[in-house]
C-alpha cells in the first residue's frame, strides 16, 4: 500500500529539477518505547540520474540505532527473511539492493546487491545523518539513469529500524504492518512501497528555459 500526501518538486536555476514522493507511517506504533526507531515518513527524490531517501523518525535521541533500506527492481533477487545484516525479517524475498546503516560511531552504512545467488558489496551509495531533523539520507548516485537504462521505471521498497545484533527484528516498518512484536520476536513486511522514476527534461532545455527567462526579465 503506497501512502503519499504529498509531491515536491525542487528546482535549480539551470540543471536540475529533482521530484518525489512522501510516504508516511503512524507515529508510536512500534512495541517498544525507542522514538529513535520509531518512522514517521520516508521522502524519495530523483533527478532523473539519482535518487536521494530520507527516513525520519520521531526522535533521534539515542545514537545506537539501525535502518535499513530494501529495494526490488528485477524478478530475481534475495530468498525469503535473507539480507546481509541477518535481522529478523520476513515478506522481503526478491530483494535486489539492501543498504544497512549505523548511527553510532560517526555513522556509515553498508550496501549490497544481489545477483540471484548471494550477496555482494556495492558502491556508488552514501548516507548521512541530519540529528536535528531526525533524519537519516541515503544518496544512489546513477541509480534511476542505470535502472533506466534497462527499461526500469520504477522500483518497490520497504524501510525498517532495527537494532545492532544479528537476529534483531525489525523494531518498525515503512507502511500499514502494524505493530510489529519487539524485542526477541520476529518481524513481517506485508507492505512493500512502490516509486515511479520522474520524467526530467533535458539539461540543455532546462538551460535554455532558464536563459530565456533572464533574458525576459532584463527588457522589463
Amino acid at each position: 500500500m503506497k501512502k503519499t500526501i504529498g509531491t515536491f518538486v525542487v528546482c535549480s536555476l539551470v540543471t536540475t529539477v529533482a521530484m518525489g514522493d512522501i510516504y508516511t507511517d503512524p507515529t508510536g506504533d512500534i512495541a517498544t518505547g525507542n522514538a529513535n526507531l520509531d518512522i514517521t515518513q520516508v521522502d524519495v527524490t530523483d533527478d532523473g540520474t539519482d535518487l536521494i531517501v530520507r527516513l525520519s523518525v520521531a526522535d533521534l535521541d539515542a545514537d545506537w540505532g539501525k535502518y535499513l533500506f530494501f529495494a526490488d527492481y528485477t524478478t530475481g533477487g534475495s530468498g525469503d527473511n535473507d539480507n546481509p545484516w541477518f535481522r529478523d525479517i520476513d515478506g522481503l524475498s526478491g530483494t535486489d539492493l539492501f543498504v544497512g546503516t549505523w548511527a553510532d560511531a560517526g555513522g556509515g552504512a553498508d550496501a549490497y546487491s544481489h545477483n540471484g545467488i548471494a550477496w555482494n558489496s556495492t558502491g556508488s551509495i552514501s548516507a548521512w545523518i541530519d540529528w536535528e531533523a531526525n533524519t537519516i539520507q541515503w544518496n544512489f548516485y546513477n541509480f534511476v539513469s542505470d535502472l533506466s537504462a534497462l527499461g526500469i521505471s520504477g522500483f518497490d521498497f520497504e524501510v525498517a529500524t532495527t537494532g545492532g545484533n544479528g537476529g534483531d527484528p525489525a523494531i518498525d516498518l515503512l507502511g500499514g504492518e502494524g505493530i510489529q512484536g519487539g524485542w526477541g520476536q520476529g518481524s513481517t513486511s506485508t507492505d512493500w512501497m512502490h516509486y515511479d522514476f520522474s520524467t526530467i527534461p533535458a539539461p540543455s532545455a532546462l538551460a535554455l528555459l532558464a536563459i530565456a527567462g533572464l533574458a525576459h526579465r532584463r527588457r522589463h
